[in-house]
């Protein structure tokens, strides 16, 4: 059987705009990869761009998918096509995938919907410091017995920032771990800093810059890894350190096409904590999957056969 590609552009608004440190997060777009292998195995890989992620160009993306979708090649053939040929080529979507329920995902705080239970993401580095810490820990004080807490500055702080709210929140247990907290240039402070300090820390941003699945594998066994799969090329590299570190490592969505966003699912599977998997921002869009809105999710959650229709009837 002759192998057969396709791509397709998509694009979603969010249903509540998302803030962080960098601005507002309304619109995301997929550059959604398919194939059917010359076996019959179909498959799908997605590019999403998301801001302050490193620069992506999209028209160049779409390019080398045409040429992709023409021609075929492997990884090292594109500058940019990397991550979705890499899940495309994944075991993720064979048949003897195993089923799982996942730990439920972490939920994205908003004033829309004040999330109190469960495990909570907030974004922070939105005010000064100075204004935000008072803000944070009343918030902290009213959470329930149970929840845990996902702090978020997306590189925003100084070190001294950094460490005026440690004082602030190390008495609260329900921190979980601030996520990325500070810039590339402290990245090797960060590192060194995290082994003594009384709150967890995680890495995400500091995770794309090193790419290399060995690097990453190497870093302090206490670290927590958040990793937006759809930003790595090398998907299977991945799954193992996420097996090895399934204590410490999270699965996190930048809003992805349903597409994308069920790659993440079976990849979730691989890990013991809660996903970061949060989708209530794209609930009302016409090509939802209704068990991607599930309280607990399941891996697999949506069959490949119900994704090859939904991407013949995007692609009509």
């Amino acid at each position: 059987m002759k192998p057969t590609r396709s791509y397709h552009l998509l694009s979603q608004t969010l249903h509540h705009p998302l803030a962080t440190s960098r601005g507002l997060i309304r619109e995301k777009k997929a550059l959604v990869l398919h194939q059917v292998d010359e076996c019959g195995q179909i498959s799908f890989g997605e590019i999403s761009p998301l801001p302050g992620f490193g620069e992506f160009n999209l028209e160049q993306a779409i390019s080398e998918a045409k040429i992709w979708s023409e021609k075929g090649g492997e990884i090292q053939s594109f500058s940019l096509l990397g991550p979705a040929l890499s899940c495309l080529q994944s075991g993720i979507w064979g048949s003897c995938l195993p089923e799982a329920t996942l730990p439920e995902t972490a939920h994205i705080w908003s004033k829309e919907k004040p999330e109190i239970s469960g495990v909570i993401k907030r974004k922070i580095g939105l005010l000064t410091t100075r204004e935000e810490i008072p803000v944070i820990c009343k918030w902290l004080d009213q959470l329930g017995e149970g929840v845990k807490v996902r702090l978020d500055p997306n590189e925003s702080f100084s070190r001294d920032d950094l460490k005026r709210w440690i004082d602030a929140i190390h008495p609260y247990e329900c921190i979980q771990f601030i996520e990325q907290p500070t810039a590339r240039e402290d990245e090797d402070w960060l590192i060194e800093f995290s082994q003594d300090s009384p709150v967890p820390l995680a890495l995400d941003e500091a995770l794309l810059r090193m790419q290399s699945m060995h690097i990453i594998s190497q870093l302090p066994l206490h670290l927590f890894l958040v990793f937006k799969p759809t930003f790595y090329d090398d998907w299977e590299g991945m799954v193992q350190v996420i097996q090895h570190r399934k204590d410490h490592a999270v699965v996190s969505t930048g809003f992805e096409s349903p597409f994308g966003y069920e790659a993440l699912i079976r990849l979730s599977a691989y890990s013991s904590l809660s996903p970061g998997l949060d989708r209530t921002c794209l609930i009302d869009q016409a090509q939802e999957f209704s068990s991607h809105h599930q309280a607990a999710l399941t891996s697999p959650s949506v069959s490949v056969a119900d994704l090859y229709r939904l991407w013949n009837r995007l692609r009509k």
